[in-house]
């Protein structure tokens, strides 16, 4: 019977779940419905504010990416130890020893 996962893999497991939801967020914030709210509205300074909410969720996504690879949980607590995994040595086939 296969053992039930240990807390590393559920720890894993959660933080690939959070993740997945900065590229989720941005894709549903960049939709056309949600983009389409700002159309033709200008900002004091001239810019249109379609621009500005795009490069905005555009930062957001980018600066959400970097805070969740900078979290402590997201880097490795303690390295697997490196093992190396020789092949035997061949018999010789001739029978010199």
């Amino acid at each position: 019977m296969p053992s039930a996962p240990g807390p590393v893999k559920e720890e894993r497991a959660e933080r690939e779940d959070i993740a997945l939801l900065v590229p989720f967020f941005g894709v549903v914030l960049l939709m056309p419905p949600l983009l389409n709210l700002f159309e033709g509205l200008l900002s004091p300074l001239g810019v249109p504010v379609e621009v500005l909410y795009l490069f905005g969720v555009w930062l957001l996504v980018i600066a959400g990416a970097v805070l969740l690879s900078r979290l402590r949980q997201f880097r490795v607590l303690t390295p697997e130890p490196i093992t190396e995994s020789r092949p035997a040595v061949p018999a010789d086939p001739a029978g010199d020893a």
